[in-house]
């Protein structure tokens, strides 16, 4: 969870006046291996609440697919690691380990 409150103004949208957090998640991870002129990109996913409108959550998405690779609806807030086509899952301290290149958050409302 990050909280941007300490670095907002009150003037910025959606912010009310007395907001004390305005707090995000994180729910994506792009990491990079390889050289500046070569390498491979995977990520590191979240599994999101299905209440959620959103692409993830499409027949199309990314919780669709996940779900239909490993034949089973995984736990909400559990993580995997995309590679290509496969997906796996893994734990939190792996996640907090990788050399991240891109991170994904969701404002918390």
């Amino acid at each position: 969870i990050l909280d941007l409150a300490p670095y907002s103004s009150t003037k910025c949208k959606n912010i009310s006046e007395g907001d004390t957090q305005i707090l995000y998640s994180l729910y994506g991870i792009v990491e990079h291996s390889g050289t500046m002129r070569s390498g491979h990109y995977t990520a590191y996913v979240k599994v999101r609440p299905n209440s959620l409108k959103s692409p993830l959550n499409d027949k199309k998405g990314l919780n669709f697919f996940i779900n239909e690779n490993l034949k089973k609806s995984p736990p909400r807030g559990s993580w995997f690691h995309i590679s290509d086509t496969s997906v796996q899952p893994v734990s939190e301290s792996k996640v907090q380990s990788c050399q991240a290149y891109l991170l994904f958050y969701e404002r918390l409302l």
